[in-house]
């Protein structure tokens, strides 16, 4: 579980502290505070092991493509475009301090692949020359002063690629719900089979029914080339892709199951109250919360609705030092973080402060 942060250099954040995270963190702020970004600069600490590590949190924004220049590839993710500066994402997880630095690297020499040598004789050149490229350099730093570099730079093929492999970098398990894509549905069969595998669909199904009473069943359907997940609604004589039951069981699907299969981790959802009537969030936080804690699980989730804070505040009764809400506020190009508990939030909504 992550309980303090600092980020440097990081997309809107020159420098921000947040000294407080619980097992439950709601994000709030006015648009452009850098809500979606906080949440971006977390995953991209746990997603260390991926090339697409950046690349594809620029699809969460809806961008389709960008272009192979690195000041397009590298240069959004650095405060003010400016990539001589260096990004620190400092973390203090499960109790250990972490950090992730990334700086630009114009010079870098990826490592030449190792030809086999064709058989017979053969020359030798000596005048070859290093090609040079250009790469993240990505440090990660533990506590115990373990430090180990990674390079992730393009191949000639057009892909990203970590050099050296990630595959001896530790990572911790966590999931990344955007708000505006969807959650594809072959993703939400490949979450879900993993609980079924195990015969544990019956606890995807009890969350489900807070919105759905009428939920009997869940099962993988394999339709052509794909798999889908689908339910079965009593008094119905065939099952139904969940998708169609309406989007609030999809998304709520998505983050048990992100929940459950990311045990001892973290799930992040931007914009948590999309696809949810205000009438059910409450009974949504009641669940996702026993799912948290039954999982040992995090979830730091942002919101622009005073009604999602209040029924989080409602739905969370019973777990309230569970509870934290981090408001962003800017003065000028400053951004700070002013943290607030549930015993804090109950006072402001009871005087109807503004806390959003």
């Amino acid at each position: 579980m992550i309980t303090e942060v600092l980020i440097r250099n990081f997309k809107c954040f020159k420098s921000l502290t947040v000294p407080e995270l619980g097992r439950i963190t709601l994000i709030g702020g006015r648009n452009n505070v850098g809500k979606t970004a906080l949440l971006e600069a977390l995953f991209l600490f746990l997603d260390r092991t991926r090339a697409d590590m950046i690349f594809r949190q620029y699809g969460w924004r809806g961008m389709e493509g960008v272009a192979s220049k690195p000041e397009e590839m590298w240069g959004p993710i650095f405060y003010d475009y400016d990539m001589s500066q260096e990004i620190v994402i400092t973390t203090t997880i499960d109790g250990t301090l972490e950090t992730a630095k990334l700086s630009f690297n114009p010079n870098f020499v990826p490592p030449a692949p190792t030809p086999s040598p064709p058989p017979g004789e053969h020359q030798i050149a000596t005048d070859e020359k290093a090609v040079r490229s250009f790469a993240l350099d990505i440090e990660y730093c533990h506590e115990d002063s373990t430090k180990k570099t990674s390079h992730l730079s393009i191949s000639p093929l057009g892909k990203p690629v970590l050099y050296p492999d990630p595959a001896g970098i530790s990572s911790h398990p966590g999931r990344f719900f955007p708000s505006k894509q969807q959650v594809a549905s072959k993703h939400t069969a490949e979450l879900f089979s993993e609980l079924a595998r195990e015969g544990r669909e019956s606890e995807a199904i009890g969350f489900l029914r807070i919105i759905e009473p009428r939920l009997e069943d869940l099962k993988i359907i394999t339709q052509g080339p794909g798999s889908f997940v689908h339910g079965k609604l009593k008094g119905l004589s065939r099952t139904l892709p969940i998708n169609l039951m309406g989007e609030a069981m999809g998304k709520l699907l998505n983050i048990i199951v992100g929940i459950v299969n990311s045990q001892g981790g973290i799930v992040f959802v931007d914009e948590m109250e999309n696809g949810f009537h205000y009438s059910v969030l409450p009974k949504i936080w009641e669940t996702v919360g026993k799912a948290l804690r039954n999982y040992k699980c995090q979830l730091i989730a942002s919101t622009h609705s005073y009604e999602c804070l209040q029924a989080a505040h409602e739905g969370l009764s019973k777990m309230p030092e569970d509870f934290r809400y981090i408001r962003l506020d800017r003065k000028g190009d400053e951004i700070s973080a002013k943290l607030s508990n549930y015993d804090m939030i109950g006072t402001a909504l009871k005087t109807n402060l503004e806390v959003r």
